[in-house]
């Protein structure tokens, strides 16, 4: 019921930062897949565990039955199929230092030089083809009124 208006107001919020500059905008959307938000987010990163320290974990964080826990991880698309549609996947089944580890590499792939398709999408992309259009059309005007 509630997922239009929290996609809707994350589109704003994501707008905000776009037009601000920001570099890199970072979603925690749990269900990214089944809301197929996946169609305009790049790169998706899946965080990545076996069933088994999922359970533990989960049984542990919220201090509920095995069962209980079942029935949350079940409700949603197993971890094993995110994976599998994520552009890069943080296997998260060591310790917190290679978790630290595996994050600052994913951060130097994400902040790396933007290719030229990349940049095109990007603000200022997206302002340079606003500016030459802009520009071309003030040009194509000042050579018909000349003209005539």
């Amino acid at each position: 019921l509630l997922a239009p208006y929290i996609s809707s107001g994350m589109v704003k919020e994501i707008l905000k930062l776009w037009l601000k500059g920001s570099k890199v905008i970072v979603l925690d959307v749990p269900l990214l897949f089944e809301a197929k938000m996946d169609k305009w987010t790049k790169p998706i990163i899946v965080v990545w565990v076996d069933r088994e320290t999922q359970l533990k974990r989960l049984t542990a964080r919220d201090r509920i039955t095995e069962e209980e826990a079942n029935n949350k991880i079940n409700a949603q698309m197993s971890l094993d199929t995110k994976r599998s549609k994520a552009n890069i996947v943080i296997d998260n089944t060591g310790s917190l230092e290679e978790l630290h580890v595996q994050f600052e590499k994913i951060l130097h792939v994400v902040t790396r030089p933007l290719t030229w398709s990349e940049f095109m999408l990007s603000r200022r992309g997206a302002l340079s083809a606003l500016a030459l259009i802009v520009l071309g059309f003030i040009v194509t005007k000042e050579a018909s009124s000349c003209k005539g």
